[in-house]
């Protein structure tokens, strides 16, 4: 269903006629009032329930995002840990970032609350599956799970449970996947992610979304990584999204034209039938 909405709206960006109805009508009928309230009940459950991006940005988003999310995340690994189980620390290090997060927003207003919002959604791609393995080794974080307790009573400095050096650099990655959210959508930005392998390409995927707004994972379905994100450099917001419009129209020009071109050049290439009536009259 999400490929089939962006397919829909790529469409309507580049004045392309195409029969949407059946889509649409699907799209209806997934989205009626008692299904929507059985898979999203299964969806804040288990993110891997989740039928579709929107769901979980409806769903398992606002639970996530939340203090209660990260503290339930700090849960789920820190019995990992007591149990002898592999930890993911990368979860473990998003949820203690958005508890700092959490308790800044008073403070520092906006800014924190991008940053709380980027680890929920960091989060939850990283249990969808979308963080790429680059992006998560460099996120990862030690934890020393013996001071999470006094930490979480205000007794210990964060200093005593990781290294802050590197809970900040996922601080600042978590708020680059916060401004793209601003900028797209909870569904969108978790669709991106996949296109994140570093800390790099999380600040040009942020200056693309602020750029391309609602186009962003458009541009880059049908521009490709490279491209799009070749747009950020030297380039103003406004530059750079007036440029990612262009070269969508040219590919969909190229596509039109490409096509047409192959069916002429394979008709002239077509050996013409031969009209066997004249030649049994000439015989």
């Amino acid at each position: 269903m999400d490929r089939t909405e962006m397919l829909i709206g790529l469409a309507a960006d580049l004045g392309h006629e195409v029969d949407t109805a059946p889509a649409i009508a699907m799209i209806e009928e997934q989205s009626g009032w008692w299904e929507v309230t059985r898979d999203c009940g299964a969806c804040m459950a288990d993110v891997a329930q989740c039928a579709s991006l929107s769901m979980i940005g409806a769903c398992a988003v606002p639970f996530e995002m939340s203090p209660l999310g990260d503290l339930n995340a700090l849960r789920r690994e820190g019995t990992a840990y007591l149990a002898g189980d592999p930890v993911d620390e990368v979860n473990a290090g998003l949820a203690i970032v958005g508890l700092g997060a959490t308790a800044a927003i008073a403070v520092t207003g906006g800014s924190s609350a991008t940053i709380k919002a980027g680890t929920g959604l960091l989060r939850l791609a990283r249990r969808m599956g979308s963080l790429t393995p680059e992006l998560a080794r460099l996120l990862r974080v030690p934890i020393r799970w013996d001071a999470v307790p006094g930490w979480l009573r205000g007794a210990a400095p964060l200093s005593d449970v990781t290294d802050v050096a590197r809970l900040e650099r996922l601080g600042t990655v978590a708020a680059d996947f916060g401004r793209v959210r601003e900028a797209t959508s909870t569904a969108e930005a978790l669709r991106l992610a996949r296109h994140v392998d570093g800390p790099e390409d999380a600040a040009r995927l942020a200056r693309v979304a602020e750029a391309a707004g609602p186009r962003t994972t458009r541009s880059f379905a049908v521009l490709g990584k490279a491209r799009v994100f070749r747009a950020t450099v030297r380039l103003s917001r406004a530059a750079a999204g007036t440029l990612l419009l262009i070269w969508l129209s040219l590919a969909q020009v190229a596509a039109v034209l490409g096509t047409r071109t192959t069916a002429l050049l394979l008709r002239w290439l077509a050996p013409k039938p031969v009209d066997r009536r004249r030649g049994a009259g000439q015989s």
